[in-house]
């Protein structure tokens, strides 16, 4: 997904980063401490639906990272937003 977004990026960013910040702060707001652990929990499997649809979104053209590259922590900071890489 990330080389996704680095693809995309320029073209996208401002509409990407704004839907990412309202889905976190909505996140942020509902999100108690047994959703969290919850959320801990699966996001390995979470991880996995997500690729299979982003793969299939994209005609299997980008190549993804097998297991989830990114912590819990990082998901949920309304700040986080990975550079994207130079192909």
């Amino acid at each position: 997904m990330l080389q996704y977004w680095s693809q995309e990026y320029q073209h996208n960013k401002s509409h990407w980063k704004a839907e990412i910040i309202g889905f976190r702060t909505q996140l942020k707001r509902k999100l108690t401490t047994n959703l969290r652990n919850h959320l801990a929990k699966e996001l390995p499997s979470l991880y996995q639906d997500a690729l299979a649809y982003v793969k299939q979104k994209t005609n299997f053209d980008v190549q993804f990272p097998a297991d989830n590259p990114y912590a819990l922590e990082e998901l949920l900071n309304i700040n986080y937003f990975p550079e994207p890489k130079n192909n």
